[in-house]
Parts: structure tokens; sequence; C-alpha cells
């Protein structure tokens, strides 16, 4: 038993430790990991006025982006062109209907890549979800231009 026990460690060990190496260093080298504390600045900055440092928004006024349905079911490119372009209209997140006007606050200045920064956090720290958004995915959004008014 201890024999064959020790000769499935040795054929399971080389194949786990690659694993494990593989895990630690980023295998994609043209999608950097994300720099969350700088992420989390940014949020802070440009969207917890109204979103709230905790993503939990303003009741009745400005919906929540923690743990939000809204954020999880709609497709990046949208969430992108709603954050550089604002957006207008009833909205409907975690069942709570808002109706109102999002200007918005992400200055002109800020880089492509510092906008998929902002979304990364909203998407992994505030929805528990493994999205990375990468500028060129910001890049296409902008190009596409403001979405109509939510109906």
């Amino acid at each position: 038993m201890m024999r064959s026990m020790a000769k499935l460690i040795v054929r399971i060990l080389p194949a786990a430790l690659i694993i494990s190496i593989l895990a630690s260093i980023n295998i994609f080298p043209d999608i950097p990991k994300p720099d969350m504390k700088k992420a989390k600045k940014l949020y802070i900055e440009q969207c917890s006025k109204c979103h709230r440092k905790n993503g939990k928004g303003i009741k009745r006024v400005y919906p929540p982006l923690k743990d939000a349905d809204y954020i999880v079911e709609n497709p990046t490119e949208e969430l992108l062109r709603g954050m550089i372009f604002g957006r207008s209209g009833k909205i409907t997140v975690n069942g709570k209907t808002y109706n109102g006007v999002m200007t918005t606050e992400i200055d002109e200045s800020i880089s492509d890549s510092d906008i998929a920064l902002i979304l990364t956090y909203v998407y992994k720290e505030l929805n528990d979800m493994k999205k990375v958004v990468t500028a060129k995915e910001v890049a296409d959004a902008r190009k596409k231009g403001k979405l109509p008014e939510h109906k």
C-alpha cells in the first residue's frame, strides 16, 4: 500500500509543480495582471461619489454596483459605454428600479487602461467575478459611442 502511494506521489508531483508554477506567473503577457490597489483608488476617485466606496449606491437614487445583477448580466461593452458616455432612463438593479441620469464622472484625461482597471475592480472586488477588462475593450466601446436611453 505504501509503495503504491509513493509511486502515485512521484507521478503526480511533477504535474502539480508545473501547475503551481503556471498559476503563480502570468502566462498571458499581453494581458497584464491588474493592479487592484490602483484600481480601488481609481474607483474611489471616479465612482464613489454616487455608488459609494462600498459599492452599495444610495437607496432609490444611485444603484449599487456591489453584488449587482445588472453588472453580472450585462455585456462588458455596455457597462463601459455607460461609464464613458453616461446613461439615462429606467434601470432595474436587484429588483429595484432607478430612473435617472448617469452623467459620466470619468475624467477625460483617464486612460483606457485606467477605465479598464475600474471595471475590473467592480467585477472582481464588488461582484466576485474573474473578469479582467482590457484597454482594447475600452477603446472598442469608445468607438461605438453613447448608448440609447434605457426604456
